[in-house]
């Protein structure tokens, strides 16, 4: 007996193309760089032609745009749970920005900060993107200043990290986990700190 098959219809080949590019664009990001992030460069990649990826996309800004978007939207996904504590907004935010993705966005932000054109396109996304990195800034978790002024740091060198694996090829730097080893460290002594109001951290 012969299995009946459903054919696929055009709006499902168009979303799984679209997919297929969008994933894409974001490996040559990640891998060459915003200025390798051209139509031909992922063309070749899914094994379309330029006339393919013009019905779907009407300029490459377009494609990276869809593509920080839908990575954008994954990242949410994965870090959907609230933080309760200090500690926990900094996995939180590391879990973000630690990601060998996020690079992808790194290039998005140094391509901007050098083309005012992309802001059209690229800019609400990326902007996106700034709020995930800093979702938890005016949480009831930070509760003061000391706090506040220890996430940003935190933050900071965290993308400092990020800018750094940049510069490897995606790779994890030697001296990452000490970095958010210590961060984390004072983020606990915070939290022991906020339980015991005459415990202080140590410098």
């Amino acid at each position: 007996m012969t299995t009946p098959t459903t054919r696929r219809t055009q709006s499902d080949r168009s979303a799984t193309t679209k997919a297929a590019l969008a994933d894409a664009a974001i490996e040559v990001l990640i891998e060459k760089g915003w200025a390798a992030a051209t139509a031909i460069e992922v063309c070749n990649r899914v094994g379309l032609t330029r006339g393919a990826f013009h019905h779907h996309y009407k300029c490459l800004p377009e494609l990276l745009a869809d593509a920080l978007r839908r990575l954008y939207a994954e990242m949410v996904h994965t870090g959907s749970r609230r933080p309760v504590n200090l500690v926990e907004v900094i996995d939180s935010m590391w879990a973000s920005i630690g990601n060998p993705r996020f690079k992808a966005v790194i290039e998005a932000w140094l391509a901007m900060a050098n083309d005012s054109t992309l802001q059209v396109e690229i800019g609400p996304v990326v902007a996106e993107f700034a709020t995930l990195v800093n979702q938890h800034g005016e949480a009831p978790v930070i509760g003061n200043t000391e706090r506040r002024d220890f996430l940003l740091a935190a933050r900071e060198t965290m993308i400092g990290l990020a800018l750094g694996r940049a510069t490897t090829g995606g790779k994890p730097l030697g001296h990452e986990r000490k970095v958010i080893a210590r961060i984390r460290a004072e983020a606990t002594a915070l939290e022991q700190q906020a339980l015991d109001p005459k415990r202080r951290v140590r410098a």
